[in-house]
């Protein structure tokens, strides 16, 4: 079933995906895992996975740089409606031009090159505020 994507519902919901983004950008260029801009768009589960990642690279003294791409975020589904309403964003991310690099510049080659993945994010009401509670990050080539 087709999700008209100009709705409040799935309009709210990209919304809320390009602004998790925007945190993140802006989290990772210090791996302040702490950084309470985290919780304006992530809960659950989605805030532990960028918490856990965005910590693990602190440890390793990695910062990111640049932006990744989000090529084609789409609702591909609407489940209930109102204020319960959750929202699943589905994107084609490219994020090879995201990458980490060592505190004194250098690009880090960790083996994990970047590329076009694809993403998920289902989007919900949490502490009055729309929210990703889960997220999926897949592997380089899979959109």
């Amino acid at each position: 079933m087709l999700v008209d994507q100009s709705s409040p519902a799935a309009q709210a919901g990209l919304a809320t995906y390009r602004a998790l983004w925007a945190d993140v950008i802006k989290v990772e260029a210090t791996m302040n895992d702490q950084d309470p801009t985290l919780a304006n768009h992530l809960t659950g589960g989605a805030l532990s996975f960028f918490q856990q990642a965005i910590h693990i690279n602190k440890l390793d003294g990695y910062v990111a740089k640049g932006q990744p791409k989000l090529l084609h975020p789409t609702v591909k589904q609407v489940i209930g409606s109102g204020d319960a309403a959750k929202v699943l964003v589905e994107d084609c991310v490219d994020d090879s031009g995201f990458n980490l690099y060592t505190t004194d510049g250098t690009l880090v080659h960790n083996g994990h090159p970047g590329g076009r993945r694809l993403t998920q994010a289902m989007v919900e009401k949490s502490d009055g505020a729309l929210k990703a509670s889960s997220f999926a990050f897949s592997a380089p080539g899979t959109c």
